[in-house]
């Protein structure tokens, strides 16, 4: 035994990888260059371009008796949700003829109640085409939408998409049952 594999590792901290038994990955040329170049999810340019954290937009929360924004109440927060949800069902997978909902891709939908809207998403693969594009698309449909003061999609990997998280409807339009 190594002495790696001897020490003892606080409670709930992770053991280290037997190096020996990790193999690496080849990646396409192509894929690598474009997971290089490719910005948080919404963001264009280079990455020095990308310092400023989007800012939230007042104006497109409801206004108070004086005409100043407020929060939104609990029920218009349910309805922005829902309002959330309808419209990323009109984004579609270029490749798929399923919208990124039915397709399991939404992992989690979070408003909250100054109107910040948070998407959890991922793609049916890292190498996806539009990994560097889909993600901003689904933002800036999101800000178009009343009480959307900032609209952020975070573009995760963990869990792994499968067929599984498709709902029962995308599994029988794309006849995967």
């Amino acid at each position: 035994m190594t002495n790696e594999k001897q020490q003892s590792h606080p409670e709930g901290a992770a053991k280290l990888v037997d190096q020996s038994k990790v193999q690496p990955v080849s990646v396409p040329a192509e894929v690598d260059e474009s997971l290089k170049n490719r910005g948080a999810p919404g963001q264009s340019g280079a990455p020095e371009d990308r310092n400023e954290a989007p800012k939230p937009d007042p104006s497109k929360l409801p206004k108070d008796e004086q005409g100043n924004p407020r929060d939104l109440t609990m029920a218009e927060a349910k309805e922005l949700k829902e309002a959330v949800i309808a419209k990323l069902r009109t984004v579609y997978d270029p490749e798929i003829p399923v919208n990124i909902y039915e397709l399991g891709l939404i992992y989690n939908v979070s408003v909250g109640l100054t109107g910040s809207v948070h998407v959890k998403m991922t793609l049916t693969s890292p190498a996806c085409p539009v990994a560097g594009t889909l993600p901003g698309e689904v933002e800036h449909k999101l800000r178009e939408l009343d009480y959307v003061a900032l609209a952020k999609v975070e573009l995760v990997w963990s869990p792994q998409w499968t067929k599984d998280m498709m709902t029962e409807a995308a599994k029988l339009e794309l006849n995967v049952m």
